[in-house]
């Protein structure tokens, strides 16, 4: 099984997956989403009162390089209230297959990923409604995954996410997964912890702050329509966190998969 979803918010859940993407195969997948909060959890997670909505659109590609290697990237644009959206900040991944291995039951599964997100639109850095800090960061990641012959499967992964423009900041994130796979449908379930490193600061967007922490809890359902497009719905709340708003997620988008002819 080899499905490709994609995250439509970069600040949730993160676009490297441990599924496996075969040489010459991509995936392509336009992603809408809404988020809305009206608690705002400013310093220590004290609550303020402060209602905001974003709408996102997003675009994931994941592009098999070779039988270890795949190639990721990610660009979204957001808008919030009624304002002029922008592009935010895109993103290059490189994701290896360190370790496959047959198991009496499945097979396991490690991967390594490294990235750079960066801005690629001049959106506004400050204030409630802005898009984000225009911040240019490294991503690492290990990624852990075990898939059993039944369909089910256990995810974890974590790594640095080191920010060193406009000021250098450092963030530990953890993402754990669990789900069930089969050719009529897709489903996981997925509890995100990001903590910052260094304390935060009173920099605040629409969406995290500078220094932010948080927890998030969330899902995704991916239904097959043709043997190389599906959609996939999926939602997530933020439980607490630092410099967060306390937000609701809603997102709808497609999957496209292209397979070389000889794979066919």
């Amino acid at each position: 099984m080899s499905l490709l979803l994609v995250s439509p918010n970069l600040a949730a859940q993160g676009p490297i997956g441990g599924f496996p993407v075969a040489r010459g195969e991509v995936a392509i997948a336009p992603a809408y989403s809404v988020e809305r909060y009206d608690t705002y959890l400013g310093a220590g997670g004290a609550p303020e009162d402060r209602s905001v909505t974003t709408t996102g659109y997003s675009l994931f590609v994941e592009a098999g390089l070779n039988d270890q290697t795949a190639l990721v990237a990610t660009l979204p644009y957001l808008r919030t209230e009624d304002r002029s959206g922008s592009l935010q900040d895109a993103s290059l991944w490189i994701k290896y297959k360190n370790f496959d291995q047959r198991e009496r039951k499945g097979a396991q599964r490690v991967f390594t990923a490294v990235g750079l997100s960066f801005p690629v639109g001049n959106y506004a850095t400050t204030g409630i409604a802005a898009l984000g800090q225009r911040a240019s960061v490294f991503h690492g990641r290990l990624v852990y995954q075990y898939q059993f012959d039944s369909g089910f499967f256990v995810h974890g992964q974590s790594g640095i996410d080191f920010q060193f423009a406009p000021e250098s900041r450092s963030t530990w994130p953890l993402l754990l997964r669990t789900g069930y796979g089969s050719r009529y449908f897709y489903l996981e379930g997925w509890m995100e912890f990001i903590t910052a490193l260094e304390p935060g600061t009173a920099v605040q967007t629409a969406t995290a702050g500078s220094g932010s922490s948080w927890r998030r809890l969330g899902g995704t359902v991916y239904l097959p329509v043709l043997p190389w497009a599906g959609v996939v719905a999926g939602g997530a709340y933020v439980l607490g966190g630092e410099y967060i708003g306390q937000s609701s997620r809603y997102n709808l988008g497609l999957v496209i998969k292209l397979v070389p002819e000889a794979a066919e």
